[in-house]
């Protein structure tokens, strides 16, 4: 495994992570500030994962080549 798809699965898990506690705060009542700081937080995580899959996507094309 390279070392961009060790990140990719990386932020998977952390994205992850970030959603289980995310709906754990929605049922525990969380204040609105609290849930949307943790939904920005996961959106930044998302747009970290898709560029980072972008990058391994192009390493990838780079060894085939």
């Amino acid at each position: 495994m390279s070392t961009s798809d060790a990140a990719v699965v990386q932020l998977i898990a952390e994205i992850q992570a970030e959603t289980l506690e995310l709906d754990n705060l929605r049922k525990r009542g969380a204040s609105a500030a609290e849930l949307e700081s943790r939904e920005h937080e996961l959106e930044c995580l998302h747009w970290r994962l898709a560029a980072t899959a972008r990058g391994a996507a192009r390493a990838d094309l780079g060894d085939a080549a």
